[in-house]
């Protein structure tokens, strides 16, 4: 037979107690922050899973950052682009007034004067700016791209992260803006043309300024060519923001099954891991009988 002592008694009720009282703080922590994982040792193989969706989340965050800089980014171009479109559909309203043969000199120079310093306005439109970013100066960012009617920009891609492994380039990097400022060779530039259109409606070069219009047409159509490539790109990252949006909600409803109490159970736990700690005391003071140290004190 195994002999019981009293000490034997206490040990074990000690024990018993502090156990029951581990298992309220539980109940009791759980109850205080509305999570069912707290501590590492609540949950090992779910804190793990709690660590990757918020890595996703934190991820997802920043590529929703990203996509937002982007889209702000290309419709600052888009709006420069479309300055410069107006801009140009009133340097051909100009032409085809001045070509109509019925304006006299000082007419002519009124217009001619418009249409100069709408060139002042186009050369502050090539170097627009987002934040501190250069929008038509491909990779040289920060530096104007059109300084003293020379172009210092390039087409290199500036790429954008908006997914893993996956990159949009959000600037124009074909030849269509350095041509428009610079001319390609057949098509001058927009600076020499509107330059020399003023010189021709000054100079009464009626002719000259009837023949402008077919170029000022090729200048608007590469302008709207340019524009359609920045709205194609917008709707690139607008679709991938959705997708990201419904993302992180999935991962938010993930990491709340994951992590989440349910306020009931644990309140019904809670009230039962009471009574059990209260039964205990009352079982143990049963127990543990008086000893000649009570009687002494």
């Amino acid at each position: 037979m195994i002999r019981i002592t009293n000490n034997m008694l206490v040990n074990d009720l000690k024990r018993n107690l502090n156990n029951n009282m581990v298992n309220f703080d539980k109940y009791q922590r759980q109850l205080a922050t509305g999570r069912k994982i707290n501590l590492p040792s609540d949950n090992p193989a779910g804190l793990v899973k709690s660590l990757r969706l918020r890595t996703n989340m934190v991820e997802g965050e920043q590529y929703l950052a990203n996509i937002k800089d982007g889209i702000n980014f290309m419709e600052t171009t888009d709006a420069a682009l479309g300055n410069l479109n107006s801009i140009l559909q009133r340097v051909r309203e100009l032409a085809v007034n001045a070509a109509n043969g019925t304006n006299d000199d000082s007419a002519h120079k009124a217009i001619a004067k418009e249409v100069r310093e709408l060139v002042d306005q186009i050369t502050l439109i090539a170097n627009t700016t987002y934040g501190t970013k250069h929008v038509f100066a491909g990779t040289n960012v920060t530096q104007p791209p059109f300084q003293e009617g020379v172009w210092t920009g390039n087409n290199e891609a500036l790429e954008l992260e908006i997914g893993v492994g996956v990159k949009l380039t959000i600037n124009l990097t074909d030849e269509t803006m350095k041509n428009f400022f610079t001319g390609d060779g057949t098509v001058p530039s927009v600076i020499d043309f509107c330059q020399n259109l003023a010189n021709d409606i000054e100079a009464g070069n009626l002719a000259q300024v009837d023949a402008a219009l077919t170029t000022a047409d090729q200048l608007i159509d590469n302008l709207l060519a340019a524009r359609a490539t920045i709205g194609a790109k917008v709707n690139r990252l607008e679709l991938q923001q959705s997708r990201l949006e419904s993302t992180q909600i999935s991962y938010t409803s993930l990491l709340a099954q994951n992590e989440d109490a349910d306020l009931a159970e644990v309140i019904m736990n809670l009230k039962m891991q009471e009574s059990v700690y209260q039964a205990s005391l009352a079982a143990g003071a049963r127990i543990i009988q008086p000893s000649l140290v009570d009687f002494l004190r």
